[in-house]
């Protein structure tokens, strides 16, 4: 089974509409091609960790990677996984990041999620935290 991590900038017009839109397809093409992960918005970049089986992951890549609401599509992790990290999610999203600062580092602690994931989950989405300067 394959697990790739990457993240992308999302365009700036980007709106809570389109977040919508992006998960309910995810949600229903992850379930009928046996994917699985998480997907964390921070305000300007997508972080997203899909797993599954290979060709169904390289295929949804394919798709991702031609989508016009993000750019610079880089990956940052990809590996050969006998279990899931997000087993239970066809899409784990939660836009206040609350499953993140004590379940995140729970999951990781019960063996349930890679450590490297959890570290770069828990990175990413505290870049988002920040303000930006100007």
């Amino acid at each position: 089974m394959l697990s790739v991590t990457y993240v992308s900038v999302a365009d700036p017009l980007i709106g809570d509409d389109d977040i919508a839109a992006i998960l309910v397809s995810a949600c229903r093409n992850n379930a009928r091609d046996e994917l699985t992960g998480a997907l964390v918005y921070n305000g300007h970049n997508f972080l997203q960790l899909l797993e599954g089986p290979d060709e169904k992951v390289e295929a949804c890549l394919a798709a991702i990677r031609s989508d016009p609401r993000h750019d610079g599509m880089t990956e940052v992790r990809r590996r050969t996984v006998e279990t899931r990290d997000f087993g239970e999610w066809a899409m784990l999203y939660d836009p206040r990041f609350e499953w993140q600062d004590e379940g995140l580092a729970r999951l990781a602690a019960n063996g349930r999620i890679d450590a490297a994931d959890e570290r770069m989950f828990a990175n990413f989405i505290a870049l988002g935290r920040r303000p930006i300067a100007r």
